[in-house]
């Protein structure tokens, strides 16, 4: 049974937030020390003589589940444009230097981290505060210019010309208006976005809003050239993508393949290392092969077709340790979107009973789905993070919750009959559940469990596109899987739990979340340590209400080949943005050959 998601959200998640070969003699390495606990790095590495400074040129290639989402992100899922993260750039996003190659605050490899604390530059050089307005300012980075690629006549058209704040405010009030966009879907929409002068960006939110300042940061690329659509009314095609990132996509097969080459224009440099100030990218080429099929991509690592390969299910991993050891691996955990929602705002329905939600609890046999379908290894999550370094702090783990909330993790058949009966269910009741194809092995469990206390649980298996649809409109009847499973996403954590929209998924009302929201709202991108305090502490809290049944994060692997350097099993640096880590891997071209590869 196998999960089949590329590592993101959401993605996230990705995002989503996204490796083995044979040889006699073997070091073993260890990312930096971490400042909380988590699952460290396995990597293999072979001894051939490996350069001790970065080297250019060459190529890497890894593989994607399915095709990217689209090329222009006013109208499609900007998690899952993937070229745009190599295309294009974000106003901040993820800090190298907090990760396995400096410091080792964070790991980015879960895909979905979005933390003002531990983000950096992009297109923005910097950015302030001003917390009485609720306003942040971004400072534009000078002279970055659009690449320029002599046979594209979008590139022809914007002419290599310098990125303005006029530009990007340009291109968010897009995102924020135009209908079928991600983010104007959320609360994001209700940002006043504005150019002052040529190099200053501001963007205020209300005050109940204010944390999802970030995703307008972190989340979107922004550097398009408003002209391009102009000409073009929208940039679906792919010979219409002009960025300032540190690729230029210059070859796209439908279903098959994408291929990137070297920005030489681009402006960033590598901050940490052996090759700190060396100019970005390192790799001349970024090839995209697009694998449906897990055991596919599994045979193009093993084949050496693909030299990275992301969000390994763990019963993969283990085959491919077992015939691959020259690999490397890192492991970690993502966003399984396993959690089950419910309609609790409709009177009819069961799930308006607490008593109801926490007789689901009991009935689902958290340690023994951890110990089969998860592989012994998993988190069974409290709602609604996982436990990563990134989020320590915000972390509510079981043995800190409540001794009714601690209850509610125990299987216990004869207690949730009795919790059904108290709210007026003594023979149970029927239950449908809309899924992705992918939970189907889950949810199945899922209803073998919940038949032992009379809940006849139907499900719902829906294409990814319909589920999607269903999935960000919260347009479903009665049950939902997936969101707010174990995403490690604290500023929109307070947004499961309360809110109109966005990821509040069991239309929950609740006062005391409410409260904490606003809250924390006032300094989560000023104090992130208050933030983490305050989201734990509505955790201990929440856990007893049982508005979602969490779900079971299964271990995931991010594998490569020994000749992929400068890799640690980063996934996304920041928020949904895979894989943008590419910009600062290195291929050592000389241990490839020396393995015949």
């Amino acid at each position: 049974m196998k999960l089949g998601k590329l590592c993101l959200v959401s993605c996230l998640l990705i995002v989503a937030s996204l490796v083995v070969a044979s040889c006699a003699s073997q070091t073993t390495t260890t990312p930096p020390p971490q400042t909380t606990t988590q699952t460290q790095a396995t990597t293999t590495a072979v001894q051939t003589s490996v350069p001790t400074t970065p080297q250019y040129g060459g190529t890497v290639t890894i593989a994607l589940a399915r095709e990217p989402s689209g090329f222009d992100e006013s109208i499609s899922q900007p998690g899952d444009a993937f070229t745009l993260h190599l295309t294009n750039q974000e106003l901040f996003l993820g800090d190298w230097t907090k990760g396995a190659a400096g410091t080792g605050q964070a790991t980015w490899a879960s895909g979905s981290v979005r933390k003002i604390s531990l983000s950096t530059g992009g297109l923005a050089e910097s950015w302030e505060v001003t917390v009485p307005n609720k306003t942040l300012v971004f400072h534009l980075r000078k002279d970055v210019r659009f690449a320029l690629n002599p046979s594209s006549e979008a590139s022809r058209l914007v002419n290599g010309r310098e990125v303005t704040a006029k530009d990007v405010a340009t291109v968010l009030n897009k995102y924020i208006t135009t209908p079928r966009s991600p983010l104007s879907l959320g609360d994001t929409r209700k940002a006043i976005i504005t150019a002052i002068g040529t190099y200053d960006l501001s963007v205020t939110l209300p005050e109940e809003n204010f944390s999802d300042m970030d995703i307008i940061g972190d989340y979107a690329d922004v550097d398009f050239a408003p002209e391009l659509w102009t000409k073009y009314g929208n940039l679906t095609d792919w010979r219409n993508n002009v960025g300032t990132g540190p690729f230029i996509l210059t070859d796209y097969v439908n279903s098959s393949s994408a291929t990137l080459k070297k920005n030489p224009n681009f402006a960033g440099t590598d901050p940490v290392g052996p090759g700190k100030g060396n100019k970005l990218p390192y790799v001349d080429t970024v090839k995209f092969v697009m694998i449906p099929d897990a055991s596919t991509r599994i045979s193009a690592l093993r084949a050496a077709k693909v030299d990275i390969l992301n969000a390994v299910f763990w019963e993969d991993a283990k085959s491919l340790r077992q015939t691959h050891p020259m690999l490397s691996e890192y492991k970690y955990y993502e966003d399984s979107g396993l959690a089950i929602n419910m309609r609790t705002d409709k009177p009819n329905l069961p799930y308006k009973d607490k008593k109801v939600r926490q007789a689901l609890m009991m009935a689902t046999d958290f340690e023994t789905i951890k110990n089969t379908w998860a592989g012994g290894e998993g988190q069974v999550v409290t709602f609604p993070i996982l436990k990563v370094p990134e989020y320590a702090d915000a972390y509510c783990s079981i043995e800190e919750a409540s001794p009714a909330a601690q209850e509610l993790y125990k299987y216990n058949v004869e207690k949730a009959k009795a919790l059904l009966k108290d709210a007026g269910y003594p023979n149970g009741f029927s239950a449908k559940v809309a899924a992705s194809t992918t939970a189907v092995d889950y949810l199945s469990i899922i209803k073998q469990m919940w038949a032992k206390v009379n809940v006849d649980l139907t499900i719902e298996p829906k294409e990814f596109g319909v589920y999607m649809g269903i999935f960000w409109g919260r347009a479903y009847d009665d049950m939902m899987c997936g969101g707010p499973g174990p995403v490690a996403n604290l500023y929109i954590a307070f947004s499961f739990v309360t809110g109109p929209a966005g990821a509040n998924f069991s239309y929950v009302d609740e006062p005391v979340a409410k409260e904490a929201k606003q809250k924390m709202m006032a300094v989560a991108l000023t104090n992130t340590t208050e933030a983490d305090r305050l989201h734990k502490e509505l955790m201990k809290y929440m856990l007893e209400q049982a508005t979602s049944i969490p779900g079971v994060a299964p271990p995931s692997y991010h594998m490569w080949w020994p000749w992929v350097k400068n890799y640690h099993g980063e996934s996304s640096l920041g928020y949904t943005n895979f894989p943008n880590y590419l910009r600062y891997v290195w291929i050592d071209q000389a241990g490839k050959v020396a393995l015949g590869k």
